[in-house]
């Protein structure tokens, strides 16, 4: 009877442990769900009121080119696909960058383009505000300077400023860098006209001097076919055109000294009173 007794003790004290294990683990879970919640607080900010005029009644197919254009950083070998919106800046546009090499946009640029009469503490403001919600990646100085994002991110923050159907040729085109044909094709093209221009210009100078040689070869010809009665004809001739020549510039300088005697003569009685 007595060892029954034990046995039931014994069933009693398990099932204590086991509501006490399960009610610790809870409880702990309890603290992991409210630690995470306190965390991470969900981020707001507010855009300005004022956005770009010239977007408000524009379309995609009058306001930006369909397709971006890609251009090289000029301090460096990033290659950039840039897209140019209209704006009320001193250079008419706003240009919105996107990097080939880690194919990341340019949240800053998007900023100003929807909304350019922002000053340098709103800038600011929403640099830190992208940085943080979505870990941009921060360049500070230089050409790529600004605040850059993932595709889908800029996508979703493109929607937010209000210029989504904007920057769709620039976020939806692929990636000019994975498409290695149209790189190529566009450097074999330069440097083919590179070749053909040096090309065209050895060509020219050989030419030159083919034609230069033909004409010296005409006139030896030509020497060689005259006389030794021409060769005194066209000596004389070229004696009497230095005569002739040297006549005429005599003839110059005495009209010239008679000039100025005329113009002495008349100036001389117009001065005579002063000295009188």
């Amino acid at each position: 009877m007595s060892a029954t007794v034990a046995k039931a003790t014994l069933s009693e004290t398990n099932v204590e442990t086991i509501t006490t294990v399960t009610t610790v683990e809870e409880t702990v879970a309890n603290l992991e769900v409210a630690t995470v919640t306190t965390a991470e607080p969900e981020l707001h900010r507010d855009l300005p009121i004022f956005s770009n005029p010239l977007l408000a009644n524009a379309t995609q197919s009058n306001s930006i080119p369909l397709k971006p254009k890609v251009v090289r950083v000029k301090s460096g070998s990033k290659s950039l696909s840039v897209l140019r919106i209209s704006a009320p800046k001193v250079d008419g546009e706003v240009v919105v960058m996107r990097r080939l090499d880690t194919d990341l946009v340019n949240a800053t640029s998007m900023y100003n383009a929807a909304y350019p009469a922002i000053s340098e503490k709103m800038d600011a403001k929403e640099s830190a505000f992208v940085t943080k919600k979505y870990e941009g990646v921060v360049e500070k100085s230089g050409a790529l300077t600004g605040v850059w994002i993932t595709i889908p991110q800029a996508k979703v923050l493109a929607k937010e400023y209000g210029i989504d159907q904007f920057m769709r040729p620039l976020l939806d085109a692929p990636n000019p860098k994975n498409n290695s044909s149209n790189i190529t094709t566009e450097h074999e093209e330069i440097v083919e006209k590179s070749i053909v221009t040096e090309v065209t210009i050895v060509q020219t100078s050989q030419k030159r001097a083919a034609d230069d040689a033909e004409e010296m070869q005409d006139a030896t010809d030509k020497l060689e076919d005259l006389s030794v009665t021409d060769v005194k004809v066209m000596k004389r001739r070229i004696e009497e055109l230095e005569d002739q020549a040297n006549r005429d510039r005599k003839k110059f300088r005495g009209l010239a000294v008679v000039a100025a005697g005329l113009a002495a003569a008349s100036v001389i009685p117009q001065v005579l009173p002063y000295f009188s």
